[in-house]
C-alpha cells in the first residue's frame, strides 16, 4: 500500500457503501492511514450517525438505496451544523455528469471505482486538512464575537459625554487594551506626542491643496488618537501575542482591528451623537493603516480619501513601530526609522505630512526619549 500518512490527531471517516465487502474494504485502508473510521449502508443511516457524532470527513457512495448520495448532499447543505462536512463521492459510473452534480451540490472531491491507496489518502489528507481550517476559524471567529460584546458592553459603559476627567478613563481603557499586546510599552503615550506636534505643525502651515481641518482638531487627535488600536481588544490572544511572523490566516484576522475599532465607537456614537472626539476616534481607528497610494486596509482609499486625522496617525504609528523594540524585531535608530518614513513619501504616507514632520525630528527624539 505504500507510505502511510502521518496524522497527529485522529480525524474521523465516515464510510457511506451499500456494499459490506467495498465499506470494510474502505474502513481497512482509512484505519492505515490513521484515521478512525465508522460506518453506515445508505444515506438515512449516515445522517442518524453524523446527528449523534460529526465526522471529520465523507466517503460517499452515490447509488445507494433508502437514500442516495445526492439526496444525502442535498440534506447536508440545507444544515448549517452539516454542510462544511467535506464529502469525497465515490461511484463506478464512468459519466462525469453525476459527479459534477454532486460537486454543485457541495460533495469537496470524487474517486472513481476502483481507486488507489495512494489516491484515498491525497483525497482524504485535502479534505481533512480543509476541515481543520473551517474549524479554526469558527472559532476564531467565535471569540472576536466575544470580544467585541465585551468591549462594545465597557465601551457603552464608560463613555457617555466627553470632559476632561471622561477623557482621561477613556485613556485608561485604551491602556488596558494595549496592556495585551506586549511589546507596545509606553506606545499610547508616545503616539498621542507626535500626533501633537505634527498637528502643530499642519495647523500651522496648512497644505494649500485640502481644506483647514475643522476646529479642535488638535484638541481632538491628542485624545482621539489613543484610540486608534483599541479594536485589538477582540483579537485572540494567540493572534495578538505571537512572537515570529503571522500567517495570512492571522494577519487577516489582525486586519480585523481596524473595523472592530471603528464599529465598536460607531455604536457608542449613535447613543451619544455630534462628539467630535468619538468621530475623530472612528476616524482613526477604521483608516490608520490606509496608504497615501490606495494599497492599505480596510478599504484601499487613497490620498485625501483618507482623514486627515488617520494621515497624520499612519504616520506617527509606524515611526513609534520602527523606532522602538518589538518581540519580532529590534528598534532601529532614529535616522534608520526617518529614513523608511522618507521613502515612503508619496506611496505609503502624505508627502506633505512626512515634509513637516522632517522638520520636527527634535521634537521626536525628545518623546522617544521622554516615554521611554
Amino acid at each position: 500500500m505504500g507510505e502511510e500518512a502521518i496524522v497527529t490527531e485522529k480525524a474521523t471517516v465516515l464510510i457511506v457503501e451499500d456494499s459490506a465487502i467495498i465499506r470494510r474494504l474502505i474502513h481497512d485502508q482509512v484505519t492505515k492511514l490513521g484515521y478512525d473510521a465508522r460506518e453506515a449502508e445508505n444515506g438515512q443511516i449516515a445522517l442518524d450517525s453524523m446527528r449523534q457524532s460529526l465526522p471529520d470527513c465523507i466517503i460517499l457512495d452515490l447509488m445507494m438505496p433508502v437514500m442516495s448520495g445526492p439526496e444525502l448532499l442535498e440534506i447536508m447543505q440545507q444544515d448549517a451544523t452539516l454542510k462544511n462536512i467535506p464529502v469525497i463521492v465515490v461511484t463506478a459510473l464512468s459519466d462525469m455528469d453525476k459527479i459534477v452534480y454532486c460537486i454543485e451540490h457541495g460533495a469537496a472531491d470524487y474517486m472513481q471505482k476502483p481507486f488507489r491507496a495512494q489516491v484515498l489518502r491525497a483525497r482524504l489528507a485535502s479534505c481533512i486538512d480543509r476541515k481543520k481550517f473551517h474549524d479554526r476559524e469558527v472559532v476564531m471567529q467565535h471569540q472576536l464575537e466575544e470580544h467585541n460584546a465585551i468591549l462594545e458592553e465597557r465601551v457603552k459603559e464608560q463613555v457617555n459625554q466627553i470632559t476632561a476627567a471622561q477623557t482621561a478613563t477613556i485613556f485608561a481603557m485604551c491602556k488596558m487594551a494595549e496592556s495585551r499586546d506586549l511589546d507596545t510599552g509606553e506606545h499610547l503615550e508616545r503616539v498621542r506626542e507626535f500626533c501633537s506636534v505634527l498637528a502643530k505643525s499642519f495647523l500651522a502651515n496648512p497644505n494649500p491643496g485640502e481644506p483647514p481641518p475643522s476646529p479642535g482638531f488638535l484638541d481632538n487627535i491628542r485624545t482621539a488618537s489613543a484610540l486608534h488600536d483599541i479594536g485589538k481588544v477582540a483579537i485572540p490572544d494567540i493572534v495578538l501575542q505571537k512572537p515570529g511572523k503571522l500567517t495570512m490566516e492571522e494577519f487577516e484576522i489582525m486586519k480585523t482591528h481596524t473595523t472592530n475599532g471603528f464599529n465598536l465607537l460607531a455604536n457608542v456614537n449613535n447613543l451619544h451623537p455630534g462628539n467630535t472626539f468619538i468621530s475623530m476616534g472612528m476616524e482613526v481607528a477604521l483608516s490608520h493603516h490606509e496608504r497615501w497610494d490606495g494599497k492599505g486596509y480596510p478599504n484601499s482609499v487613497k490620498d485625501y480619501q483618507i482623514p486627515l486625522s488617520a494621515r497624520v496617525m499612519s504616520i506617527a504609528d509606524v515611526y513609534d513601530a520602527l523606532s522602538h523594540q518589538r518581540c519580532y524585531k529590534k528598534a532601529m535608530t532614529h535616522e534608520e526609522s526617518m529614513h523608511i518614513i522618507d521613502d515612503g513619501a508619496g506611496s505609503q504616507f502624505d508627502p506633505y505630512l512626512v515634509d513637516l514632520f522632517f522638520n520636527l525630528q527634535e521634537d521626536l527624539i525628545r518623546i522617544g526619549v521622554e516615554y521611554d
